[in-house]
């Protein structure tokens, strides 16, 4: 089973140290297949992007992604074209901070998924609830929401390099971790993936963000509950990362 994984690193970090951590994952995860055992993607910040892209030679071992991008041009914020141009290999769009904190709306976001996927390139769409969301019994809901329209434009010839993100939110306020609660969310994120995109032979592959421990993420990949994981630079380190992708282990 081909297992994804995604390294979220922070804006603080300088692109040479970016670098050296995407070389330190790709050489201690070297005893994967790669494209058979694992696909490792890495979220770069936007003001690294260019430099990062340049520097990393070897794009078999790894998948470059922009933190953030937009359909039309917007002030600091790279087009798709431009991710195209530097050689970047994707895009992740809905990111929390941006949805959350910049506001921007489901519209903008379909429209830069469907872009991206226009020039040949790969799309990560995020999606999660806030802690609000939960208490309130709304999370479902909000997410279903967030899934049906980001997708809206995706084309079943453009579905295979689309991707869903689910990270939830509330995991981060030092709330514990409800497994039932998160297997029950993931129940609806593939629900709301398959109504939005019928006639898919294939489910799209679903990337988990949550905070559950290893044991348990080897377990929901075993189960082909989710395709793959994301962390935040927020909460792991790029050596924890790694470690983690070992103790999940070749499933």
């Amino acid at each position: 089973m081909l297992k994804f994984y995604l390294y979220n690193f922070s804006p603080s970090s300088s692109a040479e140290q970016i670098v050296a951590d995407i070389n330190m994952m790709c050489d201690k995860t070297m005893q994967y297949k790669r494209m058979e055992d694992i696909m490792l993607f890495v979220g770069v910040p936007t003001a690294s992007l260019e430099a990062v892209c340049k520097s990393i030679e070897d794009r078999e071992l790894v998948k470059l992604c922009s933190q953030c991008f937009c359909a039309e041009g917007v002030s600091g914020m790279p087009t798709a074209e431009q991710l195209k141009a530097i050689g970047a290999h994707a895009g992740m769009t809905g990111l929390a901070d941006r949805r959350y904190i910049l506001g921007e709306p489901d519209s903008f976001i379909r429209e830069g998924v469907g872009k991206l996927l226009s020039l040949g390139m790969k799309c990560l769409l995020c999606f999660g609830e806030t802690a609000q969301m939960k208490q309130q019994g709304t999370a479902k809901a909000v997410v279903t929401e967030q899934i049906k329209t980001g997708l809206a434009d995706v084309t079943v010839d453009a579905a295979y390099r689309t991707g869903l993100l689910y990270r939830p939110l509330w995991e981060f306020g030092g709330e514990a971790t409800d497994l039932d609660y998160a297997l029950d969310m993931i129940g609806a994120v593939k629900d709301a993936a398959a109504s939005a995109l019928p006639t898919l032979p294939e489910p799209l592959p679903l990337l988990y963000g949550g905070t559950l421990t290893a044991p348990q993420l080897r377990d929901l990949y075993e189960k082909q509950i989710i395709d793959g994981y994301f962390a935040d630079a927020a909460n792991m380190t790029p050596e924890e990362f790694t470690e983690l992708i070992d103790a999940v282990g070749n499933v």
